[in-house]
């Protein structure tokens, strides 16, 4: 192995919410056991060192103010999306966000009003679950099919569409928790029936590099020219690469009323600015020397 894989790491009392905090109220824990972190989505690698290092260059410069998104940023991005998952991404269709759920708030304050049906498929990531809920949107749930591996309900799908006048669905992929990686004529089922009663697409995307390797990810947007135009993309480095105390997310909208749009929404807050640390935390990431460090990644996990 080139990287660093077996290092130990002492993360109690240093930020790290897994070890220093117990998710179970008033639990009483022997002070003998040990704490085995397996309640929140992180990992106990030591980072990969070139996120450090572009961190450390950055910080040498003695000024941290206000800033223009660096055009490496971009390229990283496209370098990331090119070699992982073969797809050309423009300039104009990255917007940053500072985190999925964030994403995913903008989109639904766009795209939806109060009290609106939201499709969902369960089991459903907790934190879509709280979204939804405190911006008043109500939960339309379409069971995922539990057989000898999860699969999407598409009879069910469509008939809570038509029922509940659905348009606006989130999709996950891969998908959390189950941890299924759809296959393309699966995504383009899903797809058509969206295209079918004009639903609009988020798709979580957020843990596309961590596949085994005996599955490919396809990008929900890849699998048609409809499929592009209707979906909402949301990505980071956080899950691949440890980042997530970092903050720092990303979407990729072809369809430009659609990012016009949400970018606008993003933006009432003023709150959704990059922060300069995070932005070289992705460009240390997102690079060769970075896809062998998941390649590795994935052999040992």
């Amino acid at each position: 192995m080139k990287y660093d894989f077996t290092t130990l790491l002492n993360r109690q009392s240093h930020d790290a919410l897994a070890l220093d905090v117990l998710p179970i109220k008033d639990v009483e824990v022997d002070p003998n056991f040990s704490r085995i972190p397996m309640w929140v989505a992180d990992m106990n690698y030591p980072v990969f060192e070139n996120i450090q290092r572009h961190m450390i260059n950055r910080i040498n410069e003695p000024h941290f103010g206000y800033f223009e998104m660096p055009e490496d940023y971009y390229k990283a991005i496209q370098f990331w999306q090119k070699e992982t998952h073969g797809i050309d991404v423009e300039k104009e269709a990255i917007g940053y966000e500072n985190g999925v759920l964030s994403i995913l708030s903008s989109a639904l304050q766009a795209f939806t009003s109060s009290g609106e049906a939201i499709l969902v498929q369960s089991p459903c990531y907790i934190g879509f679950i709280h979204t939804l809920n405190n911006l008043g949107r109500k939960i339309i749930d379409s069971p995922l099919i539990k057989e000898n591996n999860w699969s999407l309900d598409y009879e069910d799908i469509e008939k809570k569409i038509i029922k509940h006048n659905i348009h606006f669905a989130i999709f996950c992929s891969p998908h959390n928790p189950t941890g299924r990686v759809w296959k393309k004529e699966e995504i383009q089922k899903f797809i058509d029936i969206c295209k079918k009663h004009d639903v609009l697409v988020f798709s979580d995307e957020i843990w596309s590099d961590l596949v085994r390797k005996e599955n490919t990810h396809i990008p929900t947007q890849s699998v048609s020219e409809d499929a592009k135009k209707r979906t909402i993309a949301a990505y980071a480095p956080s899950k691949t690469f440890n980042l997530a105390d970092l903050v720092g997310s990303y979407h990729i909208i072809y369809d430009k009323y659609l990012r016009d749009r949400l970018n606008k929404q993003a933006s009432l807050s003023h709150y959704n600015s990059p922060n300069i640390l995070s932005i070289h935390a992705l460009m240390g990431a997102y690079c060769k020397d970075g896809l062998d460090w998941v390649s590795e990644l994935n052999e040992i996990i």
